[in-house]
């Protein structure tokens, strides 16, 4: 998932309908356009790949291919390959590259019993691929990690993590579970992208008291211009952090709204949220204090135009009094 300059045009995504007996949030999430879809060869197996977009500006590819044994080291490898699929796909779109968003899920079907049993035999190993290690974990951390989990039905699981989660649903039941982690990995990525634009305008506020004062009325208009860029960005903070989440907990405790809980408290969304707020407000009154100080400097510097106006005019009238005097 990243961001690109082009436009995105393409028809629009099928919503995906789960088996689970939870509410439907079409209309509280973005509206996705597929962009193409097409199948490669890596290693000689086949890769599907599915590139949507969501507008503005953000392109998402699906990298998507089955392997035989989810538990074996190798599959690491496999993640790797696909990752660089998906990145050469973004690149097509002429997508930033220092500002995207990995995030892999593994998905287990076809199975019988209790999803936990997984767990129980091969824990060490959910947790080394959610970690992308392939060194055995402490204890610790295998137990840290493996209580991110959430269940719906007696044999299902989910197990979140920050950089990937495994999905087990005897039925397949993932699509609907996987746009969750879309919007989340979206709120992510609209974060950083906003949280650096924000760092850009704190090294524009330590230079503009360096400027030449001669040049106080351009500062001036600067002042003018980024405050309404912070109005601006504070609009679009709002509505892009608060829409989609305050809608999809309007569900209630239904698991769509637990589970997208759990992934918001992993990837620290809050905190991001926090943070980009607390960074608005410094703006606004550094900016607001700037324009005061610059209206102060531009009224003291009409008084002193007025004032040396005056005492030309008075020397001026002395001029002529003496003029007529001495004639």
């Amino acid at each position: 998932m990243a961001e690109t300059t082009q436009s995105l045009d393409g028809p629009a995504a099928a919503s995906p309908r789960g088996l689970r007996s939870a509410p439907n949030y079409p209309a509280f999430i973005p509206a996705l356009t597929v962009l193409g879809t097409r199948r490669e060869a890596l290693d000689g197996r086949p890769v599907d790949l599915l590139v949507k977009a969501v507008p503005p500006r953000t392109v998402i590819v699906e990298a998507t291919a089955e392997v035989e044994e989810i538990f074996h080291e190798a599959v690491l490898d496999r993640k790797n390959a696909l990752l660089a699929a998906a990145r050469r796909a973004l690149a097509e779109y002429r997508c930033r590259p220092d500002f995207d968003e990995e995030y892999t899920v593994y998905c287990v079907a076809g199975y019988g019993g209790d999803a936990e049993t997984f767990l129980a035999l091969h824990g060490g190993m959910v947790a080394a691929f959610l970690k992308n290690e392939k060194m055995p974990l402490d204890e610790g951390t295998v137990k840290a990690t493996l209580k991110s989990s959430i269940k719906y039905a007696r044999h299902d699981l989910a197990v979140v993590d920050w950089d990937g989660a495994f999905l087990f649903d005897p039925y397949g039941d993932f699509e609907s579970t996987i746009e969750l982690f879309e919007i989340a990995n979206l709120q992510l990525l609209r974060c950083r992208i906003l949280d650096s634009a924000l760092d850009q305008r704190l090294e524009l506020v330590a230079g503009l008291p360096s400027a030449p004062e001669r040049r106080i009325l351009f500062r001036a208009r600067d002042v003018r211009s980024v405050l309404r860029e912070i109005m601006r960005l504070r609009s679009q903070s709002i509505l892009e952090f608060q829409a989609i989440e305050k809608n999809i907990k309007l569900i209630g405790d239904w698991y769509s709204a637990d589970l997208y809980d759990l992934i918001v408290t992993k990837f620290h969304l809050r905190t991001w949220q926090r943070n980009i707020k607390e960074k608005l407000d410094a703006l606004e009154d550094i900016y607001t204090m700037t324009s005061e100080n610059f209206t102060f400097s531009f009224s003291s510097t009409v008084d002193l135009v007025q004032a040396a106006g005056w005492f030309l005019l008075l020397v001026g009238y002395f001029v002529l009094f003496f003029l007529e005097l001495s004639r």
